[in-house]
C-alpha cells in the first residue's frame, strides 16, 4: 500500500470507530456552552433572587444547609456572581445534591441531584459517559484519535496538483455523490483547525497532569506547588467563621471569589478560589489555601503571576468552551460542536456507497 492509502485506512476506519462517540460528544458540549443561561431560564427560582442592601453570614448559610441535610456533606459552595445570583452548595461530591440558597435571607430555595436536570445528565454524559472515570478515559482517549483523524484528515485534503481552491468549495449542481464528497471535505477543512484545537484541549482535561508536565518542560517552567495541610493538631480548638477566613483570602488576593473548596479531611486546607478581571477563566485559577482550624494562609496562588507553562494550562478549558472572545466565540463552539455530525455522516455516506461498488464488482466477476 502507498502511505496515501495507509494514511486514508487511518482516517476511514478511526473515524468509523468514534464517529458516534464524537458526535455525542459534540452536541452534548454544544449544549454546555449555554448551560448557565439554560439553567437560568429553566430554574430561576432557584437560580435568582431579588437584590436587597445585605447579605447574610455565608457561615450561618453554611450551617442551614448542615442542619437541613444532616445525612448529607457541604463540598462546594459556589458564590454569586452578580447581585441576582444565589448560593449554590454541592453535597457530597462535586456531580450529586445541589443546593441553593438566598443570599439575603439564608432561607434554601430548593435542590435536586445533578443528573435530575437536563443540562445536568448532559454535562454528566460529555464529560463521563455517565460512567465516572472509565468514561472519562474514553473520552481523553478518543480526543488523542480527533487529533490524529484531523491530521489524517489535513493530509487527505492537501492537493497534490497544488490546486487549493476547489477544496474549499461544495458543487452543489453536482451528482449527489459528488456534493456529498464536496461536502466533507469542504467541512473538514473549515473546521480542522477548531477541532484540533477542541481535541488537544478536551485530551488536557481528562489527562491533567500529563499536559500540565509536557508543557512545563516545554516551556522550562516549574510545577505547581503541592497543596498544603492543616495542622490536626488544632482540630480541638474553636474553629473559625467562614466569613472571617474569606475576609482573610481577600486580603490576600483582591479579587473576585468563586468558589470555596470545604475540606473533607483532617489536614486538608479550606481553599478559596479567586478570579481576576484580566483571565479568561470563568471560575478563575487563583487559590488560597488557610489552615482550616486557624484560619491562618498557608499558600497563595495568584494566577497573574504564575509560571508560563501554569499560565498556559490555565487557557485551555477556557478555549475548550469557548469563553475566550465572548459570544461570537461560544457561538464558534456551538458550530464546530456541530460538525462531527456533519463529517460523519457525508464520511458514512463514502464509505457505505464504495462498500457497495465492491459487492456490485465482485458479484460481476463471479
Amino acid at each position: 500500500m502507498t502511505a496515501r492509502k495507509i494514511v486514508f485506512q487511518l482516517h476511514l476506519y478511526t473515524g468509523l470507530a468514534i464517529g458516534l462517540l464524537l458526535i455525542l460528544s459534540g452536541l452534548t458540549g454544544s449544549v454546555l456552552v449555554f448551560r448557565e443561561e439554560i439553567e437560568a431560564l429553566v430554574y430561576p427560582e432557584l437560580m435568582h433572587t431579588v437584590p436587597r442592601d445585605e447579605r447574610v453570614f455565608l457561615q450561618t448559610v453554611l450551617e442551614t444547609v448542615q442542619h437541613a441535610y444532616p445525612e448529607d456533606k457541604p463540598v462546594f459552595i459556589r458564590m454569586p456572581r452578580t447581585p441576582e445570583q444565589t448560593y449554590l452548595v454541592k453535597m457530597n461530591y462535586a456531580h450529586d445534591l445541589f443546593v441553593y440558597v438566598d443570599p439575603y435571607n439564608g432561607m434554601i430555595l430548593g435542590e435536586h441531584r445533578q443528573e435530575d436536570t437536563f443540562t445536568g445528565w448532559i454535562a454528566l454524559l460529555h464529560t463521563e459517559l455517565l460512567s465516572g472515570d472509565r468514561g472519562e478515559i474514553i473520552l481523553g482517549v478518543s480526543a488523542l484519535l480527533l487529533i490524529g483523524m484531523s491530521i489524517t484528515g489535513l493530509i487527505l485534503w492537501w492537493p497534490r496538483n497544488r490546486k487549493f481552491s476547489p477544496g474549499f468549495k461544495i458543487q452543489w449542481a453536482a451528482q449527489w455523490k459528488r456534493m456529498n464528497f464536496d461536502m466533507h471535505r469542504a467541512s473538514g477543512i473549515y473546521t480542522v483547525l477548531f477541532l484540533l484545537f477542541t481535541a488537544f484541549t478536551g485530551t488536557s482535561l481528562v489527562f491533567n497532569k500529563t499536559v500540565i508536565s509536557l508543557i512545563n518542560t516545554i516551556t522550562q517552567s516549574p510545577p505547581r506547588a503541592a497543596p498544603p495541610h492543616s495542622d490536626s493538631r488544632q482540630a480541638g480548638m474553636p474553629r473559625p467563621a467562614l466569613d472571617m477566613m474569606l475576609h482573610q483570602a481577600d486580603y490576600m488576593v483582591p479579587a473576585t471569589t468563586t468558589w470555596i473548596n470545604l475540606p473533607q479531611k483532617p489536614g486538608a486546607p479550606l481553599v478559596v478560589r479567586k478570579k481576576f478581571i484580566q483571565e479568561f477563566h470563568p471560575n478563575g485559577r487563583s487559590f488560597i489555601y488557610l489552615d482550616q482550624y486557624s484560619g491562618k494562609v498557608l499558600q497563595v496562588e495568584n494566577a497573574l503571576t504564575a509560571s508560563l507553562g501554569t499560565r498556559i494550562f490555565n487557557t485551555l478549558y477556557p478555549i475548550h468552551i469557548g469563553a475566550i472572545g465572548g459570544a461570537p466565540t461560544r457561538l464558534l463552539q456551538v458550530i464546530i460542536g456541530l460538525s462531527p455530525l456533519i463529517l460523519f455522516t457525508t464520511g458514512y455516506i463514502m464509505w457505505w456507497n464504495r462498500r457497495k461498488a465492491k459487492r456490485y464488482h465482485s458479484r460481476l466477476i463471479k
